[in-house]
């Protein structure tokens, strides 16, 4: 054999030994959650995979139809109790979880996307018929052929030991890759037959089953309410007229007459089909004219009624029903049924599964952009709105309200409208006013509607409960506006803070979802009252801070942080978060960051030591403080260095201010410190005023201008200013009027006008008088030394007496 052959056997049977290795397997982590009425299983696969959903001896056993997937149980049931779920046990060799449960639920499943599956183990038995309720481990039930007559031999290859999972093609090719996506269910196949063709399998009776509306149901039953009670409520009216008269012969039993259930809802807005106006009504003074709610733009009030409704299935009744009769013959999509599924996902408040449901199958049906834009409102999503709800502000009935969730709440709003909120609020079920009415109210205070935030929470308030706590945060935002409902104190006030800081704390304490944003608003609200947090408050911060790292919680915490520690001292710490904070993108606005700082630069001006507070403006990543803070903060950190003795600091951190009096006449000051006496003496051009004098007197006096300096001081009224200048000019007049009696005095004693003079002719009495003149001189330049001296703090020389003898 040549070595090229030989090279090619080997080549050959690497290849074989690597086809020969099995594929590499993949791990799953099993995913749970915990629901009032059910427990979820989420699977997350890395690549599509069929499966099936079968009853099993131990409960229910998904089935996969990948032989290489492998599931992590490890931490299935920290979130979740025992009480639905019993165990969970994965079999490899089958691919199979086996899900032990022995309570009374049933299990239901579908498939997100093309690799997310998911089991919900539902409170109470299945629906009849329910696909997830048949065996595992026995094929589903087939329109097959009758068996073939006993004679017939036997297959030589034995079935397989559990049905055969659907293969691609078993499906019709129109919709079997969007069933797969959205929403697999349990379809298996019988083993495969060499002798003869798979039967062709039919759902049994599933293109019969009819389609119901839950909430048409309710909505007609809520209307034959709302017109009976208007019916009553117009013969009450007809009857305080004279208009007719009662006859007791057809009431009802004992006199009385039939209400509505006491279950039904009270309505906000009865009659819309049912009025009556009679002859007194046309002929009073005051009656209003016929309403006018019609607006061609405006949705009508009928477009919400099934969010409003009370439907009287269970929820998981709502939706299994509404999916089973979702498919028809060939998996062809029932548009009714997916009406109903989409209503009823948006009345439990599912907003991502409403807007899957109805892409998926309503995507051109005239109402896909209304349950759209709901299923935004219901998330929290306005992004994903569209134009549905776009200009519904203003609006009768509903449309104002789901307006307000998905779209800017404008400044103003009449009566009208806010009555419409406030019904709309009122009509939802408690499940949707607990979720939404908090948003919306929120959302309203935001743009000063008190009045209408207050009624909307009232909405809430009396009915008994715990709301939760986005009910809690309205009620702490009212309180700090000072609403008297909340705990507030009638106005804005510290009493008010004082009780929406106690609400806000109840919630960050909490391990609710919305405990981080009660936590902004806690340091929030502590930075503005001037209170120091508390350790175990910091604590919790900066533990939020690090679990929702790069998000705009985040950075929220960290620019509410940064005052905080700044008043409690920990100046670099204060700036380090700032610092954390702007390398974060930016949230929504308004960007809180600047505020933050300015507060923070602040506390350091006015508190820190000298020590930290020069150590902290020497520091090169705060060399441009000054011109990233309030002009007033820019001052008061320039003002400290100054006074500090760092004019050139002073200057650099002022360099951005304003041209205001205060902020000129301090780097003035910084300049005449600086020795820039001419450049000073420009800075005060076109100020006025006496500081600005003193100032302007000072560098005159500089520059050797003392006159001017003497006149402009005595302008200013800074007589100290106005004598040392009077006696640096030696002019004896502004002596004589700005100097000290002592200096006035030497000036007079030694003016030429005084000067000794000897007599004409010689004479004791003359010599005298020129001895008294010498003396009086002398003293007064004695009076004047001393004087000095003792200003200066220096020792006057102590002369002899002027008549002592030389020498002693």
């Amino acid at each position: 054999m040549s070595a090229r052959m030989r090279r090619a056997a080997v080549f050959l049977a690497a290849l074989a030994w690597l086809a020969a290795l099995p594929a590499r397997a993949e791990t799953v982590r099993v995913l749970t959650g915990e629901h009032e009425s059910f427990t979820r299983i989420a699977m997350v696969l890395a690549r599509p995979s069929n499966w099936k959903v079968g009853r099993t001896a131990e409960g229910y056993g998904l089935e996969l139809a990948r032989p290489d997937i492998r599931l992590d149980l490890t931490g299935a049931f920290e979130l979740i109790p025992r009480s639905r779920i019993r165990d969970l046990t994965f079999d490899p060799a089958r691919s199979r979880l086996s899900i032990a449960s022995t309570c009374d639920c049933h299990a239901a499943a579908f498939q997100i996307g093309e690799r997310i599956v998911v089991i919900d183990i539902t409170d109470g038995p299945a629906p009849e018929g329910h696909p997830f309720d048949a065996p595992l481990d026995e094929p589903v039930a087939a329109d097959a052929p009758d068996a073939p007559p006993e004679s017939t031999p036997a297959p030589t290859q034995q079935p397989a030991a559990h049905p055969a999972v659907v293969a691609p093609g078993a499906l019709p090719p129109l919709h079997s890759d969007e069933l797969r996506r959205r929403y697999d269910r349990q379809v298996t196949l019988p083993a495969r037959d060499s002798r003869r063709a798979p039967p062709e399998r039919r759902p049994p009776n599933r293109q019969d089953r009819e389609v119901t509306d839950a909430f048409a149901e309710a909505e007609q039953r809520r209307r034959i309410a709302e017109i009976e009670a208007e019916l009553l409520k117009q013969l009450a009216r007809a009857g305080s007229q004279g208009m007719v008269e009662p006859n007791p012969d057809h009431a009802g039993a004992e006199g009385g007459v039939n209400q509505p259930e006491a279950g039904t809802p009270p309505s906000n807005h009865p009659g819309e089909n049912v009025d009556a106006i009679t002859g007194v009504d046309r002929a009073a003074p005051d009656a209003p004219p016929p309403p006018d709610d019609a607006r061609e733009a405006c949705l009508p009030p009928g477009a919400f009624a099934f969010l409003s409704a009370e439907p009287e299935e269970a929820p998981h009744e709502l939706i299994a029903n509404a999916r089973q009769v979702l498919l028809r013959e060939f998996d062809a999509p029932d548009a009714v049924a997916a009406g109903a599924l989409v209503r009823s996902y948006l009345y439990l408040g599912f907003g991502a599964e409403a807007r899957q449901v109805t892409l998926a199958f309503l995507a051109e049906a005239p109402e896909a952009p209304l349950y759209l834009a709901l299923a935004a409102a219901l998330d929290d999503t306005p992004e994903q709105a569209g134009q549905a709800l776009s200009g519904q502000i203003g609006c009768p009935g509903p449309a104002s309200f789901w307006a307000v969730l998905v779209s800017p709440v404008p400044s103003a709003l009449n009566e009208k409208t806010s009555r419409a909120i406030a019904a709309a609020a009122s009509d939802l079920p408690l499940h949707l006013r607990r979720w939404l009415v908090p948003r919306v109210a929120q959302a309203l205070l935001a743009r000063g509607h008190e009045e209408l935030a207050a009624s909307l929470r009232d909405s809430l308030s009396r009915v008994d409960g715990a709301h939760g706590t986005g009910f809690q945060l309205l009620q702490a935002a009212l309180a700090e506006r000072g609403e008297v409902g909340a705990g507030g104190a009638g106005a804005p006030s510290e009493k008010s803070r004082e009780a929406a800081a106690a609400l806000f704390e109840d919630v960050a304490e909490s391990n609710d979802a919305e405990a981080p944003e009660a936590l902004v608003e806690v340091i929030r609200l502590a930075n503005l009252r001037g209170q120091v947090l508390r350790p175990d408050q910091v604590d919790l911060a900066e533990a939020l801070i690090f679990e929702h790292r790069g998000t705009p919680l985040a950075r929220a915490l960290l620019i509410g942080l940064a005052p905080a520690l700044a008043r409690d001292g920990a100046f670099a710490r204060a700036f380090d978060t700032l610092a954390r904070a702007a390398a974060m993108p930016e949230g929504a606005p308004p960007d809180r960051l600047p505020g933050a700082r300015d507060a923070t630069a602040a506390l350091l001006a006015e508190n820190a030591s000298d020590e930290i507070f020069l150590r902290m403006l020497f520091n090169p990543a705060q060399a441009s403080l000054g011109a990233e803070v309030s002009a007033p903060t820019g001052f008061a950190l320039a003002q400290r260095l100054l006074e500090l003795g760092f004019p050139e600091q002073a200057l650099a951190q002022s360099e951005g201010l304003p041209p205001e009096d205060d902020y000129r006449l301090m780097r003035v000051r910084a300049l005449m410190a600086l020795g820039r006496t001419e450049r000073a003496l420009a800075s005060l051009a076109g100020l006025q005023g006496p500081e600005s004098d003193a100032l302007r007197a000072a560098l005159l006096a500089r520059l050797g201008e003392h006159d001017s300096a003497h006149t402009l001081s005595r302008v200013a009224g800074d007589e100290a200013a106005a004598r040392r200048a009077a006696w640096a000019s030696g002019d004896a007049e502004a002596i004589r009027e700005s100097g000290s009696e002592t200096e006035a005095g030497f000036t007079e004693a030694t003016s030429p006008e005084t000067a000794p003079a000897a007599p004409g002719e010689p004479s004791l009495s003359g010599a005298h008088d020129l001895l008294e003149q010498i003396r009086s001189r002398r003293a007064a330049i004695e009076t004047l030394l001393e004087e000095k001296s003792s200003a200066t703090g220096a020792v006057a020389p102590v002369d002899s007496p002027a008549d002592a003898a030389p020498g002693t």
